[in-house]
């Protein structure tokens, strides 16, 4: 049985209109998990899309690799990069290159001081990476995290709730319950 997370991939491949469309509802699907899963709601304060974020002309302004932007609760920010790849789509260096680099230099942020992100977060459907990939992510500053199709799916979330906009506790998943002989 596919999980919802799978089911809400499965519908982007077939109403997508182009690979840019199946980009950008990934990336507001991923900017709603974020908001939802209690690992990261707990963390972020705000979630921008790109085109949203406030110093986005301090780092190139167009796409510079940079999907989603957050801002935790402690007033740092995290650089997000989000791949709606099929799932045996292989991850090469140079696609984490511009990621890298962007997500590396120093930005103005609300009040105009000089900031830099805190931390990388690389959000994609395919785990299949090559070493010069894994190995480029390796003692990186800003550290990079990686989330898989595998979180995603065992993620805490009803993913179609989130796709309709849905986000916060309405969209999470009950937590199981143990059974009455289970309680001692």
């Amino acid at each position: 049985m596919a999980t919802s997370f799978t089911k809400v991939l499965q519908k982007y491949q077939k109403i997508a209109f182009s690979q840019k469309d199946k980009g950008e509802r990934f990336e507001r699907l991923m900017k709603a998990y974020l908001l939802t899963d209690p690992k990261y709601s707990s963390i972020f304060k705000k979630v921008w899309m790109w085109n949203e974020f406030p110093s986005k002309a301090d780092l190139g302004g167009n796409d510079t690799g940079i999907d989603l932007v957050a801002l935790t609760y402690d007033g740092e920010y995290w650089a997000i990069q989000c791949k709606c790849y099929a799932e045996n789509t292989f991850i090469d260096k140079k696609s984490v290159d511009t990621f890298l680099s962007t997500s590396s230099r120093s930005f103005k942020d609300e009040n105009l001081h000089t900031t830099r992100f805190s931390q990388c977060l690389w959000i994609s459907t395919s785990n299949k990476w090559s070493s010069n990939a894994t190995e480029a992510l390796k003692n990186q500053n800003p550290p990079v995290i990686r989330l898989n199709i595998h979180d995603l799916n065992s993620a805490p979330v009803d993913w179609e709730k989130l796709e309709n906009n849905i986000t916060g506790t309405l969209a999470r998943t009950e937590k199981k319950q143990p059974r009455v002989h289970q309680n001692k």
